[in-house]
């Protein structure tokens, strides 16, 4: 029989920060206050258990694993004890899918993250996207755009309502970009190739990681947030729709 290991103190911060320091299966916070202390209201799930019982090796016959080490954080997740009692008591394969896919998106999230400091951006960037918020009336809206040149880059992965708005960022705001573009490239030569470069080899090391285009879109989004301080989420994904139209983004 294989024994529990105890976590690191980092390790275990490591998995509360992955999931919010919530459940992420009941949105339950994972601590509560008492007499001005913190107190921990969550346990450590093994995702595939450590210990699988006769019937639960045949539920979970060829599932796919996070990790050969049972007791790596890959195979851990904090959740509420009613929760980890309901997943445990009975496992069932639907459940375990579920978390295991849930898991698999908090790795991913963490991989990008590691991504978003490996990858520069350039700085000036942020100075148009700053110029979003401030110069809203000169904005030059109303690009002549055939749809289809985007409805054409765009597959089903990218809900309708996500395309709608990747469309209207292009028309309303891609000439304003590509101004403010040009006028960094008069002051430094050279920058707005190198913005352009930058998103490219960022897509494509999302594009050789398999992912969906909306997953692409939504990590390219997250990218250009983090690293210009965007105030707000909507001035990254109107880089990104520029960039999309420009053939960086979904040649």
């Amino acid at each position: 029989m294989s024994k529990r290991k105890k976590l690191s103190d980092a390790d275990e911060a490591m998995l509360l920060s992955q999931v919010d320091r919530v459940c992420p299966l009941c949105q339950e916070p994972l601590f509560y206050q008492k007499k001005g202390r913190n107190h921990k209201k969550y346990e450590l799930a093994h995702i595939y258990p450590l210990n699988p019982k006769p019937e639960e090796m045949i539920t979970l016959q060829n599932v796919e694993l996070l990790s050969k080490d049972l007791n790596s954080p890959d195979n851990l997740i904090p959740l509420c004890p009613n929760c980890h009692t309901k997943f445990d008591k009975p496992r069932t394969h639907s459940e375990y899918i579920t978390l295991l896919n849930l898991k698999k998106k908090l790795l991913s999230k963490d991989d990008q993250s590691f991504l978003w400091k490996k990858y520069s951006l350039e700085e000036e960037l942020e100075k148009i996207i700053q110029a979003l918020y401030d110069d809203a009336t000169e904005l030059e809206g109303n690009l002549a755009l055939d749809p289809k040149t985007i409805e054409s880059k765009l597959n089903a992965s990218i809900p309708a309502p996500t395309q709608k708005k990747i469309k209207y960022n292009v028309c309303e705001y891609f000439n304003f970009i590509k101004t403010n573009l040009s006028l960094l490239e008069n002051q430094s030569p050279g920058t707005s190739e190198q913005i352009a470069l930058q998103i490219k080899v960022f897509y494509l090391n999302q594009k050789k990681q398999n992912f969906s285009q909306l997953q692409i879109f939504e990590n390219l989004v997250n990218w250009v947030k983090v690293k210009t301080k965007c105030e707000s989420i909507e001035g990254a994904e109107i880089i990104i729709s520029f960039f999309i139209q420009n053939c960086e983004v979904f040649e």
